[in-house]
């Protein structure tokens, strides 16, 4: 791996325009289900936290078509300084195997959890 994903959850809005930006680069199709971010939702905290797949290759399109500049590929170093010096808000975004275990719950729009 590269480089890291830098989230900051104050200018997330769920909007999952990454999903479909990913999906479509990486199978031709609009299905967030194939896409290798995936913004999972704390309705309690009321924040939504960007995710990426362990096989995501960081070609930037998610980044690119993010409206609000919330997400960010920075490289190693960059991310622990960030770390270091992070504020609430904006942290490295933690990483997932595959998006086998995550389901959507059909009775909350946007939430997801771990199985």
């Amino acid at each position: 791996m590269d480089k890291v994903l830098i989230v900051d959850g104050d200018k997330c809005t769920g909007c999952r325009v990454c999903e479909l930006v990913c999906s479509m680069a990486k199978t031709g199709a609009y299905n967030p289900e194939k896409s290798l971010i995936h913004v999972l939702r704390n309705m309690e905290l009321d924040v939504s936290i960007p995710v990426i797949e362990a096989s995501c290759d960081y070609c930037g399109r998610c980044v690119d078509w993010c409206f609000e500049g919330a997400i960010e590929f920075v490289d190693w170093q960059d991310a622990a300084l960030i770390r270091k010096e992070a504020r609430i808000g904006r942290f490295p975004s933690p990483m997932i195997a595959s998006s086998a275990g995550l389901r959507q719950d059909a009775g909350r729009s946007g939430e997801a959890s771990a199985e």
